[in-house]
């Protein structure tokens, strides 16, 4: 019994941490507040900004609970990074459909270690192991970095209910990894439109496997030998007559896989291009060859020609 006063007596410890403001401009604009996360050594610390009560202040706003871990930019120190997870939501007021976070944008001070958080305007929100150090709706400092208030609707802004990680700065359409709510993954990418959404550069050092569709503007290939073996003098040209005979009897070109090999077994896609360019070389080789007897047959005609007149 005596540990329930001492679990209330937290309980209310907690309660009294908490901070709260309203954030300045109206709800249909994000703003930017400061945060200042710094604990008693110089260290930073990950703070969390809520709204238990979707229908605190204004009626149908976003609600939920952002924890933010970053340390600013700080004249250049290169130590800048940040992690978000946002676990708010709501609906607009009026068509009830649009879904809007109070989180819009988060980005890092260049000047010092401060955090700016893009947070819905016009609403009350609690904060804990934090201190803002301006709520005026606009921000400047030292190094240069200038940020105002912004339309909802601008499309760098609402972060969706999700996880994410960057260096400078995390916003709806960038961060360097995001896993939101509807289980799609982003590297590169804040709103990834698929399972796994990849903008930029990937590299697989290991097999990789797809069981459906792999669409993607372009493809390519590294595989040594190419099939240039074909032109060297020393290229042994299958005659067409064996060439021939192999089709009628296999029903498929020398050296390429048979149709019900194929769907067996399935294609190497640079291995079948090699093959495929090394029958095109063939067939090259086969066209200039007869190419010539056609000169030569042509030339033999006119001498009889002439010869006959």
């Amino acid at each position: 019994m005596k540990k329930l006063p001492l679990l209330m007596f937290i309980l209310i410890m907690q309660q009294f941490s908490a901070q709260f403001f309203t954030a300045s401009g109206t709800p249909d604009q994000y703003v930017p507040v400061v945060f200042r996360s710094v604990t008693s050594d110089g260290g930073n610390r990950t703070f969390f900004i809520s709204r238990p009560s979707i229908h605190e202040n204004v009626m149908w706003s976003a609600h939920g609970i952002v924890s933010i871990t970053g340390i600013g930019n700080g004249w250049g120190a290169n130590g800048n990074n940040l992690s978000v997870n946002n676990f708010t939501s709501g609906q607009e007021s009026g068509s009830g459909t649009q879904v809007i976070s109070f989180l819009g944008r988060v980005v890092c001070a260049q000047a010092n270690n401060d955090i700016i958080v893009y947070l819905r305007g016009g609403l009350q929100y609690y904060y804990v192991n934090a201190t803002v150090i301006s709520n005026t709706g606009s921000y400047h400092d030292a190094a240069g970095q200038s940020l105002s208030t912004v339309s909802i609707n601008d499309p760098m802004y609402n972060l969706q209910k999700g996880t994410y990680l960057g260096s400078f700065e995390i916003n709806a359409q960038t961060s360097n990894f995001a896993s939101i709510d509807n289980g799609n993954v982003g590297i590169g990418t804040s709103s990834p439109q698929y399972k796994l959404d990849v903008k930029g550069k990937s590299s697989f050092s290991d097999n990789m496997r797809i069981d459906a569709k792999l669409e993607a503007k372009e493809i390519k290939v590294t595989l040594t030998p190419t099939a240039d073996f074909v032109f060297e003098e020393s290229y042994d040209l299958p005659k067409l007559e064996d060439v021939e005979k192999h089709i009628k009897e296999k029903k498929h070109l020398p050296e390429i896989a048979s149709a019900k090999q194929m769907e067996k077994e399935g294609v190497n896609v640079g291995e079948f291009q090699i093959k495929l360019l090394q029958k095109i070389e063939e067939l090259t080789l086969y066209t200039i060859e007869q190419n010539k007897l056609i000169k030569e047959q042509q030339k033999r005609i006119e001498a009889l020609e002439n010869k006959n007149k």
